[in-house]
């Protein structure tokens, strides 16, 4: 379904907080239509080859059925399918299915392993638009946006995280990264402090303070 530094713009958000998007994929339970008991059954319980075999058994008997060609991609995803998972999403997509978590779970595999920001964008403000109080989508559109190094709009999404969800840890991180950058450092101090106040075991977190109390006066 899960990235930059003061010193090189990527390996920051690999090293830090797991900022980068991740196969966060939302889970089994949140996929609330039944396109088939035992099919989903499978899914539920995470056995990806069962789920993938009676999907695809669904799906020959109804290739139309857009909610077994999400499901079926899921299942692929977390079998390491990045391809067939992208085809699946994409199939339910053209047959219709209208769900926030299929558009999510779409934009993080273009962004994942296509790297393909402006297709994730896309897909992201779908499911924006389906489901606007939910802090996961504004923080991936976020990081889409980060890696588009459109800093303004990620700055945006960031903060519509923690407006929604104050307790973002990756979120106060990033926007504290983004205040660095840009010399605001009382900013930066600021969001770094509260990621010590979430997680009061974060060295990384305690390393960034370190270095934004050199330039801050004395």
């Amino acid at each position: 379904m899960k990235y930059k530094s003061i010193t090189n713009p990527f390996f920051f958000l690999f090293l830090f907080v797991g900022c980068s998007f991740g196969h966060l994929g939302l889970s089994p339970s949140k996929i609330q239509t039944i396109c088939d008991r035992e099919a989903d059954f499978y899914l539920e319980q995470g056995d990806w080859d069962k789920a993938i075999d009676s999907h695809e058994q669904v799906i020959q008997d109804n290739p139309h059925f857009a909610l077994a060609h999400y499901h079926l991609g899921y299942a692929y995803g977390f079998k390491g399918m990045h391809e067939r998972e992208i085809e699946e999403y994409e199939k339910a997509v053209q047959l219709g299915l209208k769900k926030f978590d299929l558009f999510y779970n779409l934009g993080m595999t273009y962004a994942e392993y296509l790297r393909d920001y402006d297709k994730a964008l896309k897909v992201f403000k779908q499911a924006e638009r389906m489901d606007s109080k939910n802090d996961e989508i504004h923080y991936a559109l976020g990081l889409a946006y980060w890696f588009k190094e459109a800093e303004s709009e990620a700055v945006t999404e960031f903060m519509k995280t923690i407006n929604l969800n104050p307790r973002h840890i990756e979120a106060h991180a990033l926007l504290g990264e983004i205040y660095f950058r840009r010399e605001q450092y009382d900013f930066a101090k600021a969001e770094w402090e509260r990621v010590l106040e979430l997680d009061p075991n974060n060295e990384m977190a305690r390393k960034r303070l370190e270095e934004i109390r050199v330039f801050l006066p004395r």
